[in-house]
């Protein structure tokens, strides 16, 4: 797969088009037609996602790693976690936060090969994470450079949520203030795949606490609709 992916940026069929941008940009549409308002809180697919980038400037970072959690019926049921390798030097301030370093990613994939993995695990999903809107405006600033295509899908915050949800008012919390609170522990804080893994138990936990109250999709997303750009 790996190699097709490098490959057939070479190639062009009969069309002039390349297939995997093509099968990329299709699955990038078909995910942004999907309707998730109406279902239950109880069968909605979530996937809890998270990026650890090169840099905190969003017109010139680069993703290096990205994690997403699967959930159903309150249950973590999977994962997905690729390094990439970024084709620039990481930030030093960055490597201080994330502790991934230019060697760790050295021999890892490129985007252009992790992107149509991480759409595949995702397409049924709804993505959640917590002060969300950063990691999908990379992500969907790596897709659109990538492939012409971005995703435009709301997203779940795990903040609102709880400020709005639990607490019932408009603040800021981080997620290690969230972590203590649910004593949630996170094992490999400030990678993607373990700050997914915990929001994904901290969303698990407040949705169980809320779930009297709210019990549909959409009533999560009404508890953010001033705040909707990019989620």
């Amino acid at each position: 797969m790996i190699k097709f992916l490098k490959q057939s940026f070479f190639f062009k069929d009969k069309s002039g088009k390349d297939p995997v941008v093509d099968y990329v940009v299709k699955m990038c549409n078909a995910y942004n037609k999907k309707n998730f308002m109406n279902t239950s809180l109880y069968d909605a697919e979530f996937s809890v996602v998270d990026t650890e980038t090169t840099g905190l400037d969003i017109n010139t970072a680069k993703i290096i790693n990205i994690a997403a959690v699967k959930i159903k019926n309150f249950k973590i049921i999977d994962y997905y976690n690729a390094f990439i390798n970024p084709g620039m030097k990481i930030n030093p301030d960055s490597i201080k936060w994330h502790g991934i370093s230019d060697d760790m990613v050295r021999d890892k994939p490129h985007v252009i090969e992790v992107l149509p993995e991480f759409m595949r695990f995702i397409k049924n999903s709804i993505i959640v994470g917590h002060h969300i809107k950063f990691d999908m405006d990379m992500i969907s600033k790596e897709m659109f450079d990538t492939y012409g295509c971005s995703i435009k899908q709301r997203c779940l915050d795990t903040m609102f949520i709880y400020t709005r949800g639990v607490i019932k008012r408009d603040d800021h919390v981080s997620l290690d203030f969230l972590l203590d609170l649910y004593k949630v522990k996170c094992i490999g804080r400030h990678t993607a795949l373990g700050d997914a893994m915990a929001t994904a138990e901290v969303f698990n936990k407040m949705i169980m606490q809320i779930s009297g109250e709210y019990k549909k999709v959409s009533e999560l997303f009404e508890l953010q609709k001033d705040n909707t750009a990019n989620m």
